[in-house]
């Protein structure tokens, strides 16, 4: 065992570089023990394909005995709501004993209500620029519209994990390209009225899959399907998983176009502009948008010179709220930060600044536990008002921000600080 004195000396490379607090994980998180590769790259070779896709469960909502036991383990350590499973109803999920929705215990966002910790509102004169149900035979075209634009770097794609399972390279192009990659689910379906089980392995196993296939990067941030999103499923993307929760607070209608006649290319077209140019940007908009086929990429190809014109700052949903792009990474360029912090455990840090910094590593002789955390919308998930009494979002805030002067804040000090104490201790 290394003294402390060398320990700490090991430490100075890392903190010679700003480094995001928030990629620390709560001391009691196991979010990165959560995500460990599982399938070669796609990339290389054909007769790889179907192994790539033996990694992961088949179409639809994954079975219970498709999750890891790490999964459902932090699943039952955690303390849910006491809200139960809804009934879908064509789109208005019921619950128990004809409980209303928007009650705050349930708080479903069908029912328009949202929670402060719900990203909706961005900041005055944002647009947060998402698209939803990527990959599709339409994300080619969105992204070299992108590309031409030179904003590949300001969209979040909230992508299905059977969709990326079916065309993992068309995900990996979103993401080399600069793009934002976020979860959407696995099979798209509405998540309240999933078993707590059924919630896990939807958000999991996309999660897995996008790791998977960016260099290790933990998303960070997902969409409810058609908008369906109570306080359990919340908690369970949150706590298990460390997953931040996107609604938005207006829709297109644009995946409406060619199933309800009131959903036209034009009217859609038009909705947007009046929302573009209305002199009102005191609230940004985060605009419910897909690359579901080529009319609603259509749709925001004709739209964007518009927001140009109005002095739109285009961003991706991180950017917009100060938070960081992945749980382990701040950008699809960083470096991926891994870092187990939890009794005898590993700590592993390199900085995301530059690919020339440092990296140092402190390791105790004990095992170490790792850590770290649409096709059609639904109509009735279309409101923007909130109905909780809690704050319309969350606002950006000194904390949000990336530690500056090159040193670590107060809380990642005092975390390498009790490591090193317990190292000690335990030697």
């Amino acid at each position: 065992m290394l003294p402390l004195i060398q320990l700490a000396v090991l430490l100075i490379p890392t903190l010679a570089h700003p480094v995001d607090e928030r990629w620390f994980q709560p001391i009691d998180s196991t979010v990165n023990s959560l995500f460990v590769k599982r399938a070669p790259d796609p990339n290389s070779g054909a007769n790889n394909a179907p192994d790539f896709a033996s990694n992961y469960p088949a179409l639809g909502t994954p079975p219970p005995s498709s999750l890891p036991s790490a999964w459902t383990q932090k699943l039952a350590s955690i303390t849910l709501p006491n809200v139960g499973v809804s009934n879908p109803n064509n789109g208005y999920p019921t619950y128990t004993n004809n409980e209303p929705g928007q009650d705050s215990t349930i708080c479903s966002f069908t029912y328009e209500c949202t929670t402060s910790d719900d990203l909706y509102n961005p900041p005055a004169n944002t647009f947060a620029l998402s698209f939803d149900d990527g990959p599709t035979s339409s994300s080619p075209q969105l992204n070299t519209f992108l590309a031409q634009n030179n904003i590949s770097n300001k969209a979040t794609h909230f992508m299905i994990g059977g969709n990326i399972l079916g065309a993992p390279t068309q995900m990996q192009d979103a993401f080399t390209a600069g793009g934002h990659i976020a979860v959407h689910t696995w099979s798209h379906p509405y998540m309240t009225t999933l078993s707590n089980e059924g919630v896990l392995g939807e958000l999991g196993w996309t999660m897995q899959i996008i790791s998977d296939l960016t260099g290790g990067r933990v998303p960070k941030y997902w969409r409810p399907p058609f908008g369906d999103v109570d306080n359990r499923v919340r908690t369970i993307a949150k706590q298990v998983f460390g997953l931040e929760t996107v609604v938005w607070n207006q829709d297109t209608g644009d995946w409406a176009i060619g199933n309800d006649p009131s959903y036209t290319i034009p009217s859609v077209e038009s909705t947007m502009s009046g929302w573009l140019t209305s002199s009102n940007k005191s609230t940004g908009l985060l605009v419910l948008e897909h690359e579901l086929n080529d009319n609603t990429v259509g749709v925001f190809m004709a739209e964007y010179p518009v927001m140009q014109q109005n002095g739109w700052k285009v961003m991706t949903v991180a950017d917009a709220f100060g938070m960081s792009w992945y749980q382990n990474s701040e950008g699809d360029t960083g470096t991926v930060i891994s870092q187990a912090i939890a009794g005898n455990s590993t700590l592993s840090m390199t900085s995301s600044i530059s690919t020339s910094t440092s990296s140092s590593s402190i390791t105790s002789t004990s095992s170490s536990s790792s850590l770290s955390s649409t096709g059609s919308p639904s109509l009735t998930s279309t409101s923007t008002s909130s109905i909780s009494s809690s704050p319309s979002s969350r606002p950006s805030t000194s904390s949000d921000s990336i530690s500056s002067a090159g040193k670590l804040g107060v809380s990642g000090i005092i975390m390498m600080l009790s490591i090193l104490v317990g190292i000690r201790v335990g030697a």
